[in-house]
């Protein structure tokens, strides 16, 4: 089964690459979930056109990490 990824899952692929999975994976877990679609022609079509606004959003998610990670390694544990 073709998916294309809506943010990036461990193992397996980044924002917005297709790959393939077995179909129970993709099924059971990637598309209810809300991290994959089904790579159809349609799904194509519409994850082109919301690219830039999901890449925002994993950006966004990303700095966020980023400033709890910096303001974790200031703190001292004794």
């Amino acid at each position: 089964m073709q998916i294309i990824l809506l943010e990036k899952v461990q193992n397996l692929g980044d924002l917005g690459e297709k790959v393939n999975v077995k179909p129970g994976f993709g099924r059971n877990f990637l598309i209810p979930t809300g991290k994959a679609v089904p790579a159809t022609a349609a799904n194509v079509e519409a994850f082109e056109a919301r690219r830039a606004e999901l890449e925002k959003v994993a950006a966004e998610k990303m700095a966020a990490a980023q400033a709890r990670a910096d303001k974790l390694a200031e703190l001292s544990v004794t």
